[in-house]
């Protein structure tokens, strides 16, 4: 009795898997020249077509999309790389936005932190100019030393002071160049940051103002100043 049963159910498993591997797959896809298909197999010109997979009863069993050409798959990269450029320039300015805010309570703390540098910055192009100035006084004054007219050469130490001097000027004139660049560019920088920094203390006080919480004085006496 027992082995009846089994036997049943062994002969009952084995119909099963011969039905399922009798089973047709059908597609379903649209050709080159719009012509719709129905067929088992796919040719190779289609393999990369639109297409269903269906079941016997004709219900969609599985849709498969196209395969996108190179030129597709190029935008598509670019179309990415773009977005997480995008995305990476926005998480910068926000985090460039929540350190101006941290840092700065009102636009009057920024202009002190500004004014100071800038005033740093300045004292040190004045430095390098006053250096310069006394390396050029110098050179003069060695070069008078040379006697034009006389065939004889320069003497070793006189001619490794000119050197040395006028490689001081050059340096000099180099470093000068650099921070006068260098200041330009801080206050530029310093110019939007505070273009910026009013916008966030303004958008900050429009939704304390929403929210009912009045503006505190500092930063309403802050934006005032230009």
């Amino acid at each position: 009795m027992a082995f009846n049963k089994f036997f049943s159910t062994l002969l009952a498993g084995v119909f099963a898997l011969l039905a399922g591997a009798t089973e047709a797959q059908l597609y379903k896809w649209t050709d080159a020249n719009g012509k719709v298909h129905y067929s088992d197999t796919i040719p190779p010109a289609d393999v990369d077509r639109a297409r269903r997979e269906l079941r016997k009863d004709g219900t969609v069993k599985k849709e498969v999309e196209r395969a996108q050409t190179p030129e597709e798959r190029r935008a598509a990269a670019q179309k990415a790389a773009e977005e997480e450029k995008e995305r990476k320039a926005k998480a910068e300015r926000d985090r460039r936005d929540k350190a101006l805010l941290a840092t700065y309570a009102t636009l009057a703390d920024f202009d002190r932190v500004r004014d100071r540098a800038l005033a740093v910055s300045g004292g040190e192009i004045e430095a390098i100019k006053k250096s310069e100035a006394t390396a050029s006084e110098k050179l003069a004054g060695l070069k008078k030393q040379v006697d034009p007219n006389s065939k004889r050469p320069v003497p070793p130490k006189l001619k490794a002071d000119i050197d040395a001097t006028e490689g001081d000027i050059k340096m000099l004139s180099s470093s000068l160049s650099k921070k006068v660049s260098d200041r330009e560019t801080m206050t530029k920088t310093y110019a939007s940051e505070r273009v910026r920094l009013a916008d966030l203390i303004a958008a900050e006080a429009a939704v304390n103002k929403a929210a009912g919480n009045a503006p505190t004085a500092p930063s309403a006496a802050g934006a005032v100043k230009k």
